[in-house]
């Protein structure tokens, strides 16, 4: 027999629907979700777990980026991962936000990265620098979830989580973002740690002698000088494309 909703029971809807949603308010009444979901649509309240849901279903039919671009690790991932960790940084206390930047006049590389994420994001430019912004919840969920934060200016500098098969890709994007390069030398710039990673996996996969090291405050630098250990590291970093 169908049990008739109490009063004491739609005022409960009304009151707790839009904070604790469908399924907990489910378990105090001794109803079912979807009797409770019913009755607050009765009253036109609407739960923020919907709203969540909403959101989350737009971000995943954006058309404006490849949604699922980090969802699986290739050889452009890595690139991409290693541009980020060089130079982006995510925001999260309002909107999810994935942030690239170059420094002005260099956007070469930013359009390169647009590209392999299958974006229609406008490059926006500032005095000193560009910055691409790409509000996607999905997009940043799925970096952070399967390789980490990127640095940033507010956080300690891990390196990503990424195998050693892909570092390659990883240090030409992180090369790509912040690095120089010429005949006889090869430079990274970026927070230690992750200069620690390239760096460990260079000598090991290479055989190269190990690199200058440059410090600041906070960031490290790599320096290989000489022509054999140049050509060996451009061929490596070539290997994957």
């Amino acid at each position: 027999m169908r049990r008739t909703w109490t009063a004491n029971e739609r005022i409960q809807v009304i009151e707790n629907y839009a904070e604790r949603g469908a399924v907990a308010l489910a378990a105090t009444l001794g109803r079912s979700a979807d009797s409770v979901s019913s009755q607050a649509r009765r009253h036109g309240v609407v739960s923020c777990d919907y709203r969540h849901r909403q959101g989350r279903t737009r971000a995943a039919k954006s058309s404006t980026v490849n949604t699922r671009f980090f969802e699986t690790t290739t050889p452009a991932t890595a690139f991409v991962v290693g541009y980020i960790w060089a130079c982006g940084s995510v925001k999260h206390k309002h909107r999810k936000v994935l942030r690239i930047a170059c420094p002005y006049g260099n956007t070469k590389q930013l359009r390169r990265i647009r590209d392999l994420m299958g974006s229609r994001h406008e490059i926006q430019t500032y005095e000193y620098r560009h910055v691409l912004e790409l509000c996607n919840s999905r997009l940043t969920e799925s970096l952070v979830e399967r390789f980490g934060w990127p640095p940033g200016r507010q956080r300690d500098g891990n390196p990503p989580y990424l195998a050693d098969a892909f570092m390659a890709r990883f240090a030409a994007g992180h090369l790509a973002a912040t690095g120089t390069q010429g005949d006889e030398y090869v430079r990274w710039n970026g927070h230690p740690s992750v200069i620690a990673r390239i760096a460990s996996v260079i000598t090991a996969q290479l055989k190269v002698p190990p690199p200058a090291i440059l410090n600041d405050r906070v960031r490290r630098a790599l320096l290989w000088r000489g022509a054999p250990s140049v050509r060996a590291i451009r061929a490596w970093l070539e290997s994957e494309e």
